[in-house]
């Protein structure tokens, strides 16, 4: 009779608690992490958006965070207007910062940012094209509300994108990631162990009559989208380890 594996890291249950960013600077250190440890998964999402976000004329970002990755957008989608919002103040003082400089080097797009509870999403029914978040799931006080809303406010026909880390990923990809966190490991653990593995997410889809959904795990992350997407990609990839704030 075989044994079970031995585990490193204690993932077995989904841990939760509290938003952790508290304070302003906190939020800023995130949105340094963006820019650096947290390329290539920005990058990827942002590559699979591209073909939606290219036809959209109303995209929302829930759980924005710093804003960059909506900046980035909006800066190479001049035709859709993108709305952000978050249900942390400080993260929105950071986007706001974020949006004023971005303007200030002829870089802006149509973007704007605004305080919400993700779980009560304050737009009506079918009033986007596109609705996606980007490693915002371990700040949703209730994910299942929050992907309902997500549902509700996007136009039949559009797009809703989730891309956040899955709890069952390799183990050792784990540990190589862990060994390039820096100072942002206990932050990064913390996130993982608050996220989803790939058969939670379908029951929490089947359950909100979202079963047809695609649920797909891809290196660390954690990919949900209303349709079919492929979301393989390799480490050197054109577009994965462009420049952030590069001119297509």
């Amino acid at each position: 009779m075989s044994e079970e594996p031995t585990r490193i890291f204690d993932l077995a249950e989904r841990v939760t608690g509290p938003d952790p960013f508290t304070e302003v600077e906190q939020c800023r250190e995130f949105d340094r992490t963006m820019r650096t440890q947290l390329i290539i998964p920005m990058q990827h999402l942002m590559k699979l958006l591209e073909p939606h976000v290219s036809k959209a004329e109303q995209v929302l970002e829930v759980g924005c965070g710093p804003g960059l990755v909506s900046l980035r957008l909006a800066a190479l989608h001049k035709q859709a207007e993108f709305v952000a919002v978050d249900s942390n103040d400080r993260f929105l003082e950071v986007a706001r910062e974020n949006a004023i400089f971005a303007n200030l080097v002829a870089y802006g797009g149509r973007f704007n940012c605004d305080y919400a509870h993700t779980n009560r999403l304050p737009f009506d029914d079918d009033s986007f094209d596109v609705v996606f978040s980007f490693c915002a799931v371990p700040r949703w006080k209730r994910p299942e509300k929050t992907i309902a809303e997500c549902a509700r406010v996007c136009r039949p026909g559009g797009t809703v994108l989730i891309y956040d880390l899955a709890r069952d990923a390799d183990e050792g990809m784990i540990s190589f990631v862990l060994q390039y966190s820096a100072g942002e490991a206990e932050q990064f653990m913390r996130s993982l162990r608050s996220g989803y593995t790939v058969p939670e997410m379908r029951e929490l889809l089947s359950g909100l009559g979202l079963g047809d959904w695609s649920v797909a795990r891809e290196g660390i992350n954690l990919v949900v989208s209303s349709r079919p997407l492929g979301v393989n990609y390799a480490v050197g990839e054109p577009g994965i380890y462009e420049d952030i704030f590069s001119e297509r």
